[in-house]
């Protein structure tokens, strides 16, 4: 009895994200579902600027890099390209999606894009030094 496995979907490299951070759990959690659904090889990933951009160095699939804030905008364009033969996610943190790309978001949101947007809200900036983010509580440190 298998107890715990790597999901073929997730490459087999050590993790260079920071202690605690959630990257890393959401990575394998994303990977169990592209095996679970046996997508593999329709799967298409947007990573933006960030911490998430190393996001291309973990998935068993395609990652493109898109802009700081437009990764909704190239999985638009991606999914629009081929509408019936990939599945499509953008992979953003907190400060790329809730910052400077919140109308990007709300916009592919608005107009029932067929793309899925994962979210990762570690409520900081990490990449840069760890300044408040949109989502930092009112009082955090």
């Amino acid at each position: 009895m298998v107890v715990f496995d790597r999901p073929h979907a997730l490459i087999d490299v050590p993790m260079h994200y920071c202690p605690g951070c959630t990257h890393g759990i959401v990575h394998r959690l994303v990977a169990e579902v592209i095996d679970e659904l046996g997508i593999e090889g329709k799967t298409i990933g947007i990573a933006p600027v960030g911490c998430s951009v190393m996001a291309y160095n973990y998935f068993n699939c395609d990652v493109i890099e898109a802009a700081h804030g437009r990764a909704p905008a190239v999985a638009t364009g991606v999914k629009r390209a081929d509408p019936e033969n990939h599945i499509v996610f953008t992979y953003q943190g907190d400060g790329d999606l809730a910052s400077i790309g919140m109308a990007e978001t709300v916009h592919a949101a608005a107009r029932n894009e067929n793309i899925t947007v994962i979210f990762i809200n570690n409520a900081i900036y990490g990449m840069t030094g760890g300044q408040m983010a949109p989502t930092t509580l009112i009082g955090q440190k």
